[in-house]
């Protein structure tokens, strides 16, 4: 009978250790698939940022964050902000050779790189979106 009850105990305990981390990793998860599709069908902005910036990088980070919020879908024809945590996504930091946030890419509809900002400024906010605004609005024009 003891045999029987550490089985089912042992059991339990890697019950309760799947469970842990069916809740932990399930918002990644879909987080991943929502920005995989989301930048493999049509332009994207991806917002690149970390989610514990170093002392030195809080002040500009907050007004990255700010920036972002304050940009109308209006301003941007409507194309979507994928706001990416560095950290989350080493693929996609790789794959398009972002080294340091906060930084903002544009992609096409095929995830090629049409426009990007990755040396952010200091003066009005960190990113010129009007750059990528006129990119935007050439890419609608063909």
């Amino acid at each position: 009978m003891e045999k029987h009850r550490r089985i089912a105990i042992g059991f339990s305990v890697l019950g309760l250790i799947l469970i842990v981390l069916g809740v932990k990793f399930t918002p990644v998860f879909f987080t991943y698939m929502s920005q995989q599709s989301a930048i493999s069908d049509k332009p994207a902005i991806l917002f690149f940022t970390v989610e514990d910036p170093c002392e030195c990088m809080v002040e500009l980070t907050l007004r990255a964050e700010e920036q972002i919020a304050k940009w109308l879908p209006e301003q941007r024809n409507g194309i979507s902000i994928l706001r990416i945590a560095m950290d989350q996504r080493k693929d996609l930091e790789a794959k398009y050779k972002v080294f340091r946030a906060p930084c903002l890419i544009l992609v096409d509809a095929q995830g090629k790189v049409v426009w990007r900002q990755d040396y952010p400024l200091i003066e009005g906010g960190p990113f010129k979106l009007n750059e990528a605004e006129a990119i935007i609005a050439a890419m609608d024009a063909h």
